[in-house]
């Protein structure tokens, strides 16, 4: 089996409108690991019958580079989630974990290419009532001219209160 480049799936609220899109190409992107977490591909069976399929992130196009595709992210460690109830400890290990990401995609380009402030985040809330904390720790780790998008939607294990992906 062939690898799945970077990926993010997300529950959404009975009756609400199904998003999918999806980029295709005919050459396959570089795909990157997160060496602080287990590869999705080798989860434990508590996970489900069958591992999940994606890569942590990706990079497509160019040689010296090209644009980055950062899956889904959350606060797990090895393939534990880390920091229960705790949003704001949740949303901090997130960002660690997305600049693990980008420490590999810099090395396998050959430079400092990608950086936090350089990406284009959406950020899924499971509770609308921890945005004024996601937003304030964000705002703390990054640029004020950050782009960020917000939504809410039922992050892939019931114990995680954020997921962000990005764009870089």
């Amino acid at each position: 089996m062939g690898t799945v480049p970077a990926a993010s799936a997300l529950g959404s609220p009975a009756g609400s409108p199904l998003s999918i899109y999806f980029l295709a190409a005919r050459r396959p992107p570089k795909m990157i690991e997160n060496p602080r977490q287990t590869s999705a591909y080798h989860y434990p069976p508590k996970f489900g019958r069958h591992s999940p399929i994606f890569s942590r992130a990706c990079v497509w196009g160019e040689a010296g580079g090209g644009r980055l595709f950062v899956s889904g992210t959350a606060s797990i460690v090895g393939h534990e989630t880390i920091h229960r109830g705790d949003v704001i400890a949740q949303t901090r290990e997130t960002m660690v974990n997305i600049g693990a990401l980008l420490e590999q995609a810099n090395r396998l380009v050959g430079s400092s290419r990608y950086s936090l402030d350089s990406l284009k985040l959406k950020v899924y809330l499971r509770n609308p009532a921890d945005l004024p904390d996601v937003e304030a720790t964000l705002a703390e780790l990054l640029q004020p001219a950050a782009s960020i998008v917000y939504l809410q939607a039922d992050v892939c294990r019931e114990d995680l209160l954020v997921e962000i992906e990005a764009v870089g």
